[in-house]
């Protein structure tokens, strides 16, 4: 998922998680995982919604087995 420099900035001034920061890369401490958003020209990428569905996923297979 990618997302402007603007959209990414409110976000950050909507969550209460705290946030470290380093050239091109925004971490964000979540309760349930690190959301790290990378820079890529004039957008802000992050894989954290497909690595929580996988998360997800896989502890529904678990219970189906």
């Amino acid at each position: 998922m990618c997302i402007s420099a603007e959209a990414l900035a409110l976000f950050l001034n909507l969550i209460l998680a705290p946030v470290t920061s380093e050239p091109g890369r925004i971490i964000v401490h979540a309760e349930e995982m690190d959301a790290h958003w990378v820079q890529l020209e004039d957008r802000w990428c992050t894989m954290a919604p497909q690595i929580q569905g996988r998360g997800m996923f896989a502890e529904l297979a678990k219970e189906d087995a």
